[in-house]
């Protein structure tokens, strides 16, 4: 949970910006003999320099597909932090997190 917080915690600092980027290529990686891919994208930052992006998400397929126009989010000031936003990921993943801390707490302290 430290970790998700941490690479989080920009986005909750600092105003969130939001930019039309273009899917430039996707990096293939195997993982227990199947492939994932990680889409990387370039778009312009608020000073109009253009930077490229890895996503931290892998997906099974490449998607979306290359030279597509998606829209994606970064804290001000860190460009390079840019994601693509899954809304439903992270309300999963963060009520997940929680569950298991509360469950972990009432564990530790004889509640459950």
């Amino acid at each position: 949970m430290a970790l998700t917080l941490r690479s989080d915690l920009p986005f909750l600092r600092n105003p969130v910006r939001r930019a039309s980027a273009k899917i430039v290529r996707h990096d293939r990686r195997y993982e227990d003999g199947a492939p994932v891919y990680q889409p990387v994208f370039r778009f312009a930052d608020e000073h109009g320099a253009f930077v490229e992006v890895r996503d931290s998400v892998y997906m099974p397929f490449p998607k979306p597909v290359i030279g597509e126009i998606i829209e994606i989010t970064y804290p001000e000031g860190y460009p390079e932090k840019a994601r693509i936003p899954y809304p439903v990921f992270r309300a999963l993943l963060y009520g997940a997190l929680g569950y298991a801390f509360v469950v972990l707490g009432m564990e530790i302290t004889g509640l459950w």
